[in-house]
């Protein structure tokens, strides 16, 4: 009776599996059907805004809809964050994360949870941090200014938004050079640029994506990159290992996610979509030229490295000391 009940239980559903088949096509063929949200959870300048742009066009294109950027920044990213989690789950609202959302949740409340709350669909860069000082500090290496943060203890600080990679990296130079140093926080990278030039912050971890165009203008001078090898637009900068900071060696993943329950079409098809774009010569070699590696993974790659980072800066917070607000 048992193997009965379970043959007409099956095959009950089968025609609803058949349903739920067909329904995963037509999203395959129809998707999208109006324009793209592309949320940057940080403002205009920042790695995540230049990435986005500089794909946004070719995917649209490619598509037949556009994918509109929008920069909802604020709350260390958290107010972009959770606007993506609470979009309709129907793959039409993305949004460009990075390590900084990985670190959000270990240090202050917020409304989401990455893993339950948002379908990974691919990471499409990565890219090395750097440490920038305006071009008016006596500082011509990290050393350099390690010894000059000594010799005026409380009197450098630094400029990060809080929760964030470049929040972190300066908890980590404080450890290993053993110096006074203090967070300024800001709300965008845009807003920290003015008081890093005129030298009124005078340390400043940043993107090479930000902090190269401003290298080459004559804005700031770039003393040391993350990354285990030297990178090609910054031939004469030390990494961080040869300075002598191993601990600052630290890269940003970007992350295109959707909200968690999107139909599965919905994400392949963005998978496939922005994986094309990123392998093209012309985005390559437009994010190479700011120091960003182009990247192309499947939504499960995707996924497993956003797992692993989570749980990495959940150690790097806890040992840092650094309390929940």
């Amino acid at each position: 009776m048992r193997s009965c009940s379970a043959r007409a239980a099956v095959a009950a559903l089968l025609p609803a599996a058949g349903f739920g088949l067909a329904a995963q096509s037509v999203w395959a063929q129809t998707f999208p059907i109006k324009p793209i949200a592309f949320i940057v959870p940080y403002g205009p300048g920042s790695g995540n805004d230049l990435i986005a742009r500089v794909i946004a066009q070719k995917v649209g294109d490619s598509m037949g809809h556009a994918l509109v950027v929008e920069n909802r920044s604020g709350a260390a990213g958290a107010i972009g964050t959770e606007l993506t989690a609470k979009a309709p789950p129907d793959g039409h609202t993305i949004m460009i994360a990075s390590t900084s959302q990985t670190i959000n949740p270990h240090v202050q409340k917020v409304n989401y949870d990455l893993l339950k709350d948002f379908a990974p669909v691919i990471v499409p860069a990565t890219l090395p941090y750097v440490l920038a000082v305006a071009t008016a500090s006596p500082a011509k290496s990290i050393k350099e200014l390690v010894a000059l943060c000594k010799a005026n203890p409380g009197k450098f600080s630094y400029a990060g938004t809080y929760a964030s990679a470049s929040h972190f990296m300066g908890e980590m130079l404080k450890s290993a050079g053993q110096i006074d140093i203090s967070l300024v926080s800001y709300k965008s990278t845009s807003d920290a640029v003015a008081d890093v030039i005129a030298n009124r912050v005078g340390i400043w971890f940043t993107t090479t994506a930000t902090g190269i165009p401003l290298a080459k203008g004559g804005k700031v001078r770039i003393i040391g990159v993350s990354g285990k090898d030297r990178i090609d637009v910054l031939p004469d900068t030390p990494t961080m290992v040869e300075a002598g900071f191993p601990s600052l060696d630290v890269g940003v993943n970007f992350y295109i996610l959707t909200a968690a329950r999107s139909p599965r079409a919905a994400v392949v098809k963005l998978n496939q979509e922005l994986g094309k774009a990123l392998a093209s010569k012309d985005v390559i070699d437009k994010l190479a030229a700011q120091g960003v590696d182009a990247k192309v993974t499947t939504p499960e790659e995707a996924g497993d490295i956003l797992k692993q980072e989570i749980a990495l800066w959940g150690k790097v917070v806890k040992d840092s000391g650094v309390k929940m607000q």
